[in-house]
């Protein structure tokens, strides 16, 4: 048999490409069975601290800019109609 280009198929490389480079440690069951990520919250807020250019935060920081954007939106509604 001619020797590969490719390296050995790896247990990682069945998984399903969501989990595929995760380690099972990262992972838990939510209530409804559905495999997430343990630090999704925390990528959350990071997510919405990166979006509001916030670089240097502590979560009720970016908490308050969040209902800030929520008031504002409000009051813009409000004066268009």
């Amino acid at each position: 048999m001619a020797k590969s280009k490719w390296p050995p198929v790896r247990e990682q490389d069945l998984r399903h490409p969501d989990f595929a480079r995760g380690e099972p440690d990262d992972y838990e069951f939510r209530d409804d069975g559905k495999i997430v990520r343990k630090d999704r919250w925390e990528m959350g807020i990071r997510s919405i601290a990166s979006a509001l250019s916030m670089h240097s935060w502590e979560i009720s920081e970016v908490v308050e800019a969040v209902k800030a954007l929520v008031e504002k939106a409000k009051a813009k509604d409000e004066e268009s109609e």
